[in-house]
Parts: structure tokens; sequence; C-alpha cells
């Protein structure tokens, strides 16, 4: 099986910026997960928060929202302070909810449709890029 689906995971500060693009499979989404797994882990515990930018997000197949909602399970239990998740249209949103309650678990938690409000926000929550 090949991966399908492009992603970024960077940390930054404490800062986790998260991008999706295109359509993912459950291979593509379980390297992502692993990705994030590590860089939350390298945190040793201190708080972050999460920019997760959908813009540019298709879609994920059954299998490829399991994975994912298995390990938004596994970060709503880590140290996050804020989640701020991006989307181009309120559909994708709609669809995550979903497909992904794990992700709407987390207690301080907005979606955006632009990148610089949700940068402001999650800044004025205390996360900060470096």
């Amino acid at each position: 099986m090949v991966e399908h689906g492009v992603y970024s995971v960077v940390l930054k500060g404490n800062l986790l910026s998260i991008t999706l693009i295109g359509s993912f499979n459950e291979l593509a989404t379980k390297s992502a997960c692993l990705q994030i797994q590590a860089k939350v882990d390298s945190l040793n515990g201190k708080a972050f928060g999460v920019l997760f930018n959908c813009t540019d997000y298709e879609g994920s197949t059954p299998a490829a929202h399991k994975v994912s909602n298995d390990y938004f399970s596994w970060v709503n239990k880590q140290n996050c302070l804020a989640w701020a998740a991006v989307y181009h249209h309120a559909i994708y949103a709609e669809m995550a909810k979903n497909e992904q309650p794990a992700m709407f678990e987390c207690q301080n938690r907005l979606e955006f449709y632009d990148i610089e409000s949700a940068k402001l926000w999650l800044a004025n929550q205390s996360v900060v890029a470096c």
C-alpha cells in the first residue's frame, strides 16, 4: 500500500503545527500520527498548543479516520493547552465532528477559517512559536 495524502508536522516553541493536504488513507494517517506522537513526547510533559491546518484537506478513508481518532484521544491526555483547527469550509468541520469525535474533546478548542486568526487566538492562550 502507498501513502495517500501530504502532511507536515512541525514543533516550534510549544506550538505543534499539523498541516494536511489532499485525501488520506490509513498508511499516511498512521505516519503523520507517529510524527505527532514523537513531537509531543519530545516535550517531556510540557504544555503545548495545536494549530491543525486543514485548509487543503479533502477527506480520509474510514480506516484513516479511526487511526486519527485514536491518536487524538491520546493527544487529549497530554498537556495540550489549546487546539485551533482551520478549515476552508464548514462542511469539513462537520465531517470531522462525525468521524473524529476525540478531536472535539479538548476543552479549549476553536474552529477557524483563516490561519492568522487561529495563530492570534493560540498566542492569547500562551501558545508561542519561537
